[in-house]
């Protein structure tokens, strides 16, 4: 399928999928952020742990959405080996906006929501699996959503994706 000529979902609809799945979540407008140093500056009245998504690929064209701690500077090479592929690298802003629908900043688990083909595998650092609540941008920077761990899995479900949990190193520093 070519992406151009799917039709992404935006925030306004994202909002109101959760809201027709009974998927419960709290919601808050904000200044945009592109960046993790922007985002911990915002001052947010929902409760939940902040998260760094990242969307990365091999060169066996596997594509993966990883999730780990605001503040780790994940070691590329070491993910590559915790979920079993040889070298990782960035996806493009391009393949970002293709595959997803979403520009940098704005990525999140909820993105999967335009993967209806499912070829992105989520991985998620094991060391949020403790988290009880996340926040993430709903498919745009200038908005954040406060979702319980149980709440996204289901939601994941029903887009035909599930969490698969890994351990994720910290780059050292050079």
């Amino acid at each position: 399928m070519n992406f151009d000529d799917r039709r992404m979902v935006e925030k306004e609809e994202l909002l109101s999928i959760l809201k027709a799945r009974n998927i419960p979540f709290a919601y808050e407008d904000h200044e945009r952020v592109l960046n993790m140093a922007e985002s911990s500056e915002l001052r947010l009245s929902l409760e939940g742990t902040r998260c760094k998504n990242l969307l990365l690929q091999d060169k066996q064209g596997h594509v993966y959405l990883v999730v780990t701690t605001s503040e780790k500077a994940l070691d590329l090479s070491a993910a590559a080996k915790s979920i079993g592929s040889k070298r990782l690298s960035f996806a493009s802003a391009e393949r970002m906006q293709g595959m997803l629908g979403v520009l940098p900043g704005s990525l999140s688990p909820l993105a999967l929501i335009n993967d209806v083909e499912p070829s992105i595998d989520l991985v998620v650092d094991a060391e949020l699996q403790g988290e009880p609540t996340f926040l993430f941008h709903p498919l745009d920077s200038a908005a954040t959503l406060s979702i319980s761990r149980l709440d996204l899995e289901a939601f994941l479900s029903s887009t035909g994706h599930k969490i698969e949990w890994a351990t994720l190193a910290t780059r050292l520093a050079a």
